[in-house]
């Protein structure tokens, strides 16, 4: 079978959670391609012909240098794939192109902005703006719906809502999952003498930073010596959020920017606890991450996250309670060994729950159910 993937946001530089989604979705199939006798071709569709997968003898490459959220992969993107051949096509986010022809597979990682429309960059725009990408986007995202073989999803509470907001299309859901990343042994041993605080993800408002910097403002006086390190892209809501803190005086918050896999692993490895006060997630990699690199994680119990981390796993709050996040930083503090033993088993149990290559395994069987006649 040829198999068409687009994977122009491939890579965790370019879309970190999608990014990293397809690289180790596409990595994993490999191998597990590896081990069929009647071997399928992965075509991928990128932007550049360097990408990690150029050399190997089961993928083809098509360049499509085509930015995403666009009108242009409205209009070039169905030219890439006809180039392709493809019996089947996944397009691992909602934006497909509308006028593609063929069978395909979509991934839903979420309906994000069917419960906060705000949290998108178009957010920040003029109302006629805002007004017509939130248009394209309900058009987009249910024309892939209705169109799709099937409709692959990273957890059950994403199946769920995506099944209430639209009715009789349940018998396509497939929930894949996602990986858990490579446990760092040596990190639960790592040096934490310089206590911090971490934060891992985006500024936008459903991430729940206003609460974690109310929160702040309150740790930070019981705890003068701990910092509040926030890794995230300094768009404009990341930088609206440093405005912020630097109004109310907030003291010993650092906002790094983004940071590369390497120094990311080294914050997570030193720090005291991973907090994550989400008021939204489909997945949630960055409580996964923390897990694996030896972090106790502090945690929002809204959407997908008991489900993912599970409900023993983290030390959960009511999300968007500001007070809640306060009393969970303190069950942590009161014993940050145990907090980082605890961690160890949650990790493990992540690892056993959570692996790309039972997410390869699903999702290409998905393709086969899809391609089949009577999908």
């Amino acid at each position: 079978m040829r198999i068409a993937i687009d994977a122009r946001m491939m890579g965790a530089e370019a879309t970190r959670g999608i990014g990293r989604y397809i690289q180790e979705l596409v990595a994993a199939m490999l191998i597990e391609n590896a081990g069929r006798t009647d071997k399928h071709t992965f075509i991928l569709i990128t932007r550049s012909t360097d990408h990690p997968f150029a050399r190997h003898p089961a993928i083809e490459t098509i360049v499509a240098d085509v930015p995403w959220y666009g009108l242009a992969e409205q209009f070039k993107l169905p030219e890439a794939f006809r180039r392709a051949k493809a019996d089947i096509v996944h397009v691992p986010h909602w934006n497909i192109p509308v006028f593609m022809s063929g069978p395909f597979v979509v991934t839903l990682h979420d309906l994000l902005l069917r419960h906060y429309p705000q949290s998108a960059k178009s957010s920040t725009r003029n109302f006629f703006v805002r007004s017509v990408k939130m248009l394209g986007y309900r058009v987009v995202l249910s024309t892939a719906i209705r169109r799709a073989r099937r409709i692959l999803t990273p957890s059950h509470f994403v199946a769920h809502d995506v099944a209430s907001f639209y009715k009789h299309i349940e018998h396509k859901i497939v929930v894949t999952g996602e990986g858990m990343p490579p446990i760092d042994e040596q990190a639960f041993s790592n040096d934490r003498n310089r206590p911090y605080l971490l934060y891992v993800g985006s500024a936008y408002p459903h991430k729940g930073l206003d609460g974690l910097l109310i929160a702040w403002s309150k740790i930070s006086v019981m705890h003068p010596d701990l910092r509040l390190k926030i890794v995230g892209e300094k768009d404009d809501f990341m930088t609206g959020l440093e405005n912020e803190a630097a109004d109310s005086g907030l003291k010993n918050i650092d906002f790094l920017g983004r940071v590369n896999d390497q120094a990311l692993g080294r914050l997570y490895a030193g720090a005291w606890a991973f907090v994550f006060p989400s008021l939204f997630e489909g997945f949630g990699l960055p409580p996964l991450e923390a897990l694996a690199h030896g972090c106790p994680v502090i945690c929002s119990d809204a959407g997908s996250l008991p489900e993912v981390v599970g409900p023993d796993n983290a030390f959960f709050f009511r999300a968007g309670d500001p007070d809640a996040i306060l009393g969970a930083v303190q069950r942590v503090l009161a014993n940050p060994e145990a907090a980082r033993a605890a961690a160890r088993i949650a990790a493990q149990d992540c690892a056993r729950r959570h692996s790309w290559k039972a997410a390869a395994h699903a999702t290409l069987e998905a393709y086969m159910a899809a391609y089949s006649p009577a999908a």
